[in-house]
């Protein structure tokens, strides 16, 4: 059974073209994305395996997916990942099943995949001190009001509800 997320997936692939986004430093293709990706990039090889595999094994937590979805009002998502990076592999995936769950609105998330360098030819990360992968940044009126980076504290569900309910959440490498 295809969620909802999958099938926009999937009717994406057949629509869009996969983005010329993935090269190395050397400028030729690479298996690993780098900048801005669609989610139907997760649905192409090498990416799909991964993908699927993280995506089916995320168990939701429903009870918290209820207090989260009023608290996404007016929050928007942006992701910086390595397509190269396990950790990565294992909470986008997730991450994008709790959004799927939520029917949360994919126009305000973006993904940014990064290369080993952990930058982008456009130097997007930059505006955002990012040092490690995954890092998740939620903003509210364009404001940071909290980030999840590499790893949970807890479970990524609580992580995230603990975020957008400043609840003093400290990812890992909070100073």
């Amino acid at each position: 059974m295809l969620s909802k997320m999958l099938r926009i997936i999937v009717f994406s692939s057949l629509v869009f073209l996969q983005s010329t986004n993935a090269q190395t430093a050397e400028s030729g293709p690479s298996e690993h994305l780098v900048g801005k990706v669609n989610l139907a990039e997760f649905q192409q090889q090498p990416h799909k395996q991964w993908f699927d595999q993280h995506y089916g094994a995320h168990t939701l937590d429903l009870d918290i997916l209820k207090e989260i979805k009023p608290l996404l009002a007016e929050v928007s998502i942006t992701v910086f990942m390595g397509t190269w990076c396990h950790d990565s592999q294992r909470e986008v995936p997730a991450l994008l099943k709790i959004l799927d769950a939520l029917s949360f609105d994919e126009t305000k998330l973006d993904i940014i995949a990064l290369s080993f360098n952990k930058d982008t030819p456009k130097k997007i990360e930059q505006y955002f001190d990012i040092k490690r992968t995954p890092t998740i940044i939620f903003s509210r009126h364009q404001k940071e009001i909290g980030r999840f980076v590499e790893y949970p504290q807890k479970t990524l569900d609580e992580d995230i509800l603990a975020i957008l309910k400043d609840s003093n959440y400290r990812h890992s490498y909070a100073d």
